[in-house]
């Protein structure tokens, strides 16, 4: 069992380590550009072939990041709360990130046309779209945190396995 439980943590390292890289890329380099001049700045991007394949690179991480911490989650209480703590940590850090995405991430992307099936931001009042923009900007800065505490815990997770 210990076998399968170093698996989980490597595999939710791996997938906490290319969320957490796509973010901290996301938000220091297309975030800006985004925001620059909102609400134009969305439309152009868009519009762009780049960010469909942006949708595109989360709609692979993201259901593997959510599986494996919620393995690893279940893994942790199976094992023995107190020596896997770590795992368990990672595991609430995957699904917290989950509830963000759900709750805050997916509605204001949709409202923007960031992610398919929104109506987009040419068709939103401009201030709503700055404001949505900026929302987006300070939750990003929370998921970061929430992905580096799990990427921690996954590491100490796949060391003590």
């Amino acid at each position: 069992m210990t076998e399968f439980a170093k698996a989980v943590s490597w595999l939710l390292t791996m997938f906490f380590a290319a969320a957490w890289g796509g973010h901290l890329f996301y938000a220091t380099v297309i975030f800006p550009v985004q925001a620059a001049e909102a609400p134009k700045s969305v439309v152009e991007w868009v519009a762009t072939p780049y960010a469909m394949r942006v949708f595109g690179f989360w709609r692979r991480v993201v259901p593997g990041l959510y599986t494996f911490a919620l393995i690893a989650l279940v893994l942790a209480f199976v094992l023995g709360l107190p020596t896997r703590i770590a795992l368990a940590v990672a595991g609430v850090c995957g699904l917290t990130h989950a509830g963000m995405v759900f709750g805050i991430f997916i509605p204001i992307n949709v409202k923007l046309g960031l992610d398919p099936g929104g109506a987009g931001a040419s068709s939103l009042d401009p201030q709503v779209v700055k404001i949505l923009i900026r929302r987006w900007g300070r939750w990003n800065f929370v998921r970061l945190a929430v992905e580096t505490t799990g990427l921690i815990a996954a590491l100490c997770a796949f060391k003590a396995s």
